[in-house]
């Protein structure tokens, strides 16, 4: 069920994002836990942390509403509910087994074949909440490398906050970056090892969770998690 968000508690959030996170208490978990809290693997640690700093203040997540501010009127417990309804009326989704790949220079988990109905999930998450994002300021667009993109991108940024959504979105798990070829490789053998266990059958996502950036900064936090309707019917 939601979080119930008391008005106060809202106010510290200047940001709110709509991601997958690894089951709690799943080993998925306890390897972001490790990898963002410190633990190296064997890296060289100015690589180590190099490689974390963009990543750990996300946490281990993939994006499938990414961070925005709410809309006049909106309030995070409109959200909580609304993803509640969503997730509730809809079955849990699968894609091939996660690989590492490297992408737009970050060392990403991603499927490596099928993932047909994550990517509508994602498109589903993009447009059902976008009613309670507010509009993008010049702030946000300097704030991106407009330059950079394409066509496409653009106006992806323009509609919906965010340029790598529906045709341009690709389902991914940062782990590190932003890197060199050199220092990417050197990542992925450090961390293969650790996570080639966790990654061998079809990757599903249970539930999404609504998190909040912190109005004074620092990393996002997890208000409430959201169950498919597939995956409470395969509790026991």
């Amino acid at each position: 069920m939601p979080l119930e968000l008391d008005e106060g508690m809202t106010d510290r959030y200047r940001r709110y994002a709509i991601y997958w996170t690894p089951e709690p208490g799943s080993a998925l978990e306890a390897f972001g836990s490790a990898w963002f809290g410190g633990e190296n693997f064997g890296l060289e640690p100015d690589l180590a942390a190099r490689a974390k700093r963009a990543p750990a203040r996300y946490g281990l997540h993939a994006t499938l509403k990414a961070p925005f501010r709410l809309r006049e009127g909106a309030t995070a417990d409109d959200i909580a509910r609304a993803l509640d309804a969503f997730c509730r009326i809809r079955r849990a989704p699968e894609a091939s087994p996660l690989g590492f790949i490297r992408h737009q220079r970050y060392v990403v988990l991603s499927p490596g074949g099928r993932t047909a109905a994550i990517d509508w999930l994602a498109a589903e998450c993009v447009t059902h909440f976008d009613r309670f994002r507010a509009p993008i300021g010049d702030a946000d667009r300097a704030a991106r490398e407009i330059d950079t993109m394409t066509a496409r991108e653009r106006a992806h940024l323009e509609d919906f906050g965010y340029p790598y959504v529906l045709s341009e979105f690709r389902f991914h798990i940062s782990l590190a970056g932003p890197l060199e070829r050199c220092e990417a490789l050197a990542v992925c053998r450090a961390l293969e090892p650790q996570l080639a266990p966790m990654l061998l059958g079809a990757f599903r996502i249970d539930a999404l969770t609504l998190l909040g950036e912190p109005e004074g900064g620092g990393a996002f936090q997890i208000l409430s998690r959201h169950r498919f309707m597939s995956a409470d019917l395969a509790r026991p």
